[in-house]
């Protein structure tokens, strides 16, 4: 494995994660360096195209009234292309992407309007009506913990991340079962944000490096204004959860991207599990299954990595540390991201025309498939 990384890049990568890239001077005191050294570092990593980093604010959407869906579908042979056209049908996609392993078909996050979930469900069952896809399933999730790039498992004397599976097994009877506020079920999808927010965060949530001129500049208003929002606002009403920061950590080895769903005995081991995996290197996301003991989350690993996590998931089923597991793998060369959809924001609400989804939906169908 090629070494691209040093102790100092994980740290940095790591402080990042905590901080926020628009605080670059209270990381490079964190850290213990310069500051110029600081972006020099940070410089370096975005331009490598074998490192690429790229850092994204991560919006609590939860609090913007909106609820996380991850669906999984399967295709009608044939029909592959014609279901992830489909699935951005809907305005309120957050990221489309063709999958493999629970059959050949597509993933897909939505951040959705709370009021309006039962016709969310209509829309993405009215795929199998079509003969789109062949089976659908959708999970309704807390709003995301994004992952955090740490030194847990990164070996500074070799430069490079060391797996450490058993050890991770024994760990997982240690943790406690207090789970970050991203983790818990909420209690309510009030809207506590508005017009300004909205847009405001949409420009975070595309580039956390974004700074307030450039904001205020974007949505058209002063800078002092848009300062007030985002102290206010953004940081004093929680809108913002953090920071998702991503490097491809392997070099040239090839690798797997992949979403899990694991289902718990009982609360206890769910949480122990969940925390288990905060400071995980290869975790990209995770959320909590609404209703059930059940956690959702992205992996990144290497080939021979992936496969002995699922050899280590398979012991964990056996020791009745976890109920049961399914994984899903992403074909990275077909798939879309874009950030929640605050076009569709207006008086403090969210406007979502049902009849306009299932209608585009029909029509697309219809244009590939003219029997339908």
């Amino acid at each position: 494995m090629r070494k691209l990384l040093n102790a100092l890049d994980v740290k940095i990568l790591h402080t990042l994660c905590e901080f926020g890239p628009r605080n670059l001077s209270q990381i490079a005191r964190v850290v213990g360096i310069p500051r110029h050294t600081l972006e020099f570092r940070v410089r370096r990593m975005q331009s490598n195209p074998q490192i690429f980093l790229r850092m994204y604010t991560s919006v609590y959407h939860t609090k913007l009234g909106l609820k996380k869906a991850f669906v999984v579908t399967k295709a009608y042979p044939g029909m592959e292309q014609l279901l992830f056209d489909c699935l951005k049908v809907n305005g309120f996609w957050l990221y489309v992407c063709r999958s493999y392993g629970m059959g050949e078909g597509c993933t897909a996050i939505y951040a959705v309007p709370a009021r309006h979930c039962e016709e969310f469900e209509e829309f993405i069952h009215e795929l199998r009506r079509l003969k789109v896809a062949k089976s659908t399933k959708i999970y309704w999730s807390t709003c995301f913990q994004g992952g955090r790039i740490t030194s847990e498992w990164f070996d500074s004397k070799e430069k490079s991340w060391i797996f450490q599976w058993n050890a991770w097994l024994k760990e997982i009877e240690t943790q406690t079962t207090s789970l970050p506020y991203t983790l818990m079920e909420p209690e309510s999808y009030a809207v506590n944000a508005d017009k300004i927010d909205i847009q405001a965060l949409m420009w975070l949530e595309a580039d956390a490096t974004r700074n307030i001129s450039e904001i205020a500049k974007g949505i058209g208003i002063s800078r002092q204004l848009a300062q007030f929002h985002y102290k206010e606002h953004l940081i004093g009403k929680n809108l913002i959860e953090g920071y998702d920061i991503f490097v491809m950590r392997y070099g040239d080895t090839p690798f797997v991207m992949a979403y899990f769903i694991v289902s718990f005995h009982d609360y206890t081991m769910f949480a122990k599990f969940a925390n288990s995996l905060l400071n995980k290197f290869f975790i990209l996301t995770m959320g909590k299954i609404l209703g059930q003991n059940a956690l959702l989350f992205e992996v990144f690993l290497p080939i021979d990595e992936f496969r002995k996590f699922v050899d280590t998931l398979s012991k964990m089923a056996e020791m009745q540390l976890i109920r049961s597991y399914r994984y899903v793998i992403q074909d990275l060369r077909i798939r879309s991201r874009q950030t929640f959809s605050g076009e569709f924001f207006k008086d403090k609400t969210w406007m979502y025309d049902h009849k306009n989804h299932m209608d585009m939906l029909q029509q697309k169908v219809k244009s590939r498939m003219p029997q339908v």
